[in-house]
Formats: structure tokens, sequence, C-alpha cells
């Protein structure tokens, strides 16, 4: 209850002024590379950007290489966290995806920006000193390295030629949110499962969304022998982390799922 009043009554209050000015509203949450910190702070990542015309992350440097890179044997840290924003653009019918630092000049502000890219976030949000009157701090900022145009130039035509596009993703990956909300061992459980199912699928070249909930229970509509999306996407596939609880509706949408073709895989714990 509290999450679908934050949704309608906070941002959907936004986008309803935005949508009534011919502007666009677009905007980011909170911890978004750490879903159990995500969902304790903002309720549902997907209820709150249902209505949002643009939405977005924040990169704060989570996706240097040396950071993306690195081993972690307990999943506790979700680097595919842009996937949250495209994939709720994908869901809900919005062609642009926004990023709050999207990369910037160097080799690790390209690399940056090429793994939001394939991750489908195509308003990039470039970070270049001297582009701005002062730096970090009141520091006054120097000259734009020379890369930069050509950096602005690519993450200009690599986000339009997305955004222009239909997305293609036919395997969804279920957020456990339900789960996650009664805390615990399982929370747990659900958090590490999912951000390891993400990278699992991209290692065996599998591209992916998120499905949360609301598109399972009433948003997405059962076509083409699965899941269709507000973006015209249907999800042949949908793919479930540990987790221990599901709603009815959401049970008995999965059933018509199936019978109209569709294939469910649920990955380690279960419990109804």
């Amino acid at each position: 209850m509290w999450s679908g009043i934050f949704r309608n009554s906070f941002f959907g209050e936004q986008a309803n002024w935005a949508k009534a000015h011919n502007v666009e509203y677009l905007v980011h949450l909170n911890h978004e590379e750490g879903m159990l910190s995500l969902e304790n702070s903002e309720g549902d990542y997907f209820r709150d950007e249902r209505y949002v015309q643009v939405p977005g992350i924040d990169n704060l440097s989570q996706l240097i290489p040396s950071a993306v890179h690195r081993f972690d044997a307990t999943w506790g840290t979700n680097n595919n966290f842009p996937k949250l924003a495209s994939s709720a653009a994908h869901l809900f019918g919005k062609p642009k995806v926004w990023a709050e630092e999207g990369g910037g000049s160097g080799v690790d502000g390209k690399y940056q920006m090429n793994f939001q890219l394939v991750r489908g976030v195509n308003a990039l949000q470039v970070r270049a000193n001297g582009l701005r009157a002062g730096g970090f701090g009141g520091q006054t900022a120097g000259s734009p390295p020379p890369d930069t145009a050509q950096t602005i130039w690519y993450a200009n035509r690599a986000g339009y030629l997305i955004a222009i596009g239909r997305p293609a993703a036919q395997v969804a990956l279920y957020h456990p949110g339900n789960t996650i909300w009664l805390g615990g061992d399982a929370a747990t459980e659900a958090d590490r499962s999912t951000t390891k199912l993400g990278w699992q699928l991209f290692e065996h070249q599998v591209d992916w969304d998120y499905f949360d909930e609301q598109s399972l229970s009433s948003v997405a509509t059962i076509s083409n022998g699965g899941f269709t999306n507000l973006s015209g996407q249907t999800y042949k596939a949908i793919v479930f982390p540990s987790m221990t609880v599901i709603t009815r509706t959401g049970l008995a949408r999965l059933q018509e799922y199936v019978k109209a073709g569709g294939k469910v895989i649920f990955v380690g714990k279960t419990r109804a």
C-alpha cells in the first residue's frame, strides 16, 4: 500500500505535471546498485518509475572497469543496475532511458558509456571537465580533454539509434520485490540469486529485462506466445530467482502464460 501511494502521490504527480506542461520527467532513485537497500528506501523501483517519462539510474563511478571486474563471491553488488532503468522503460513503453553520469572522456569514461549502452541506457549524461564554470568542491574546472567532442558525438549518436529501435530481449528475469520486503535470510538470498542469474544469462549471450510484479499481475498482456509489454516486446521465457512468495494474481497469470506457450524457470529456493 505504501509503495502504491508513493508511486501515485509523489512520482505520479510530478509525471502528470510534466506531461501537462509538455516536458519530460526524468529521475533516478537511491541505492540502485544494492537491491536490498533500494527496496528498503524506495519501496519498489518499478512502481516508482511506472509513470515517469524517462526512467533513470545514477552511476557514481560504480561502472569503471576495476569496479565491474572485481570478484564478488557473495554477489552482493548488482553491477547490472542500469538494467533497472532500461527494463522499466521497456515494460512501460518509454523510448528513453537516462543515466546521471553516463560515462565521459578517456578510456574509463568510454567503457562506462558502452557498458550502459549495451544495457539499454540511451540518454547518457556525459561528464567532462571544462563543460561548466566550476569543478567539484568549488575548484575551477580545467580545459575539456581533447576527445570530449568525439565522446559527446558518440553518446548522442549511439543513444539516438537505440531510442528509435524496439527492445528485442525475449527473456525476463523476475524482480523478487515481495520476498525482499519480508526481510531476513530469504530476502538476502533473493537479492544474491537475482544478481547471479543476471550475470549468468549475459555470459551465455542471453539478453534479458527485469520483469516486475505490476507487469506480471496486470500491465503486460498475454499474446504472441508470451508476456507482451507496452513497448510491443514479448518475453517467451521468465526466469525466477530464489524467492519465497508470489501473489495469487501473479501465480494465476503465470498459469495462463504457460498455457499460451510461455516458459517458466524457477531457480533456487521456492516456497509459497
